[in-house]
């Protein structure tokens, strides 16, 4: 099933579509890329557990090397 939402898990990407408008992996890539937000920050955000945004991240292959370095 890798790929595809597990039964009982499309309600949460539902639930972020129609909060906020935008595809799950946009919404992700925004808040934990280019806002720096911790797993914990965006599950509390979007109302799923941590584990669940964990997961996400992973499905759509964003990772914390995705971050750009910040140059003091």
């Amino acid at each position: 099933m890798r790929g595809m939402d597990r039964p009982g898990k499309s309600h949460a990407k539902e639930l972020v579509r129609k909060t906020t408008g935008r595809e799950p992996q946009d919404v992700l890539r925004e808040l934990y890329v280019d806002q720096r937000h911790s797993q914990e920050e965006i599950a509390a955000a979007l109302g799923v557990h941590r584990m669940t945004v964990g997961l996400w991240l992973r499905e759509y292959g964003i990772t914390r090397d995705d971050r750009a370095e910040i140059v003091l």
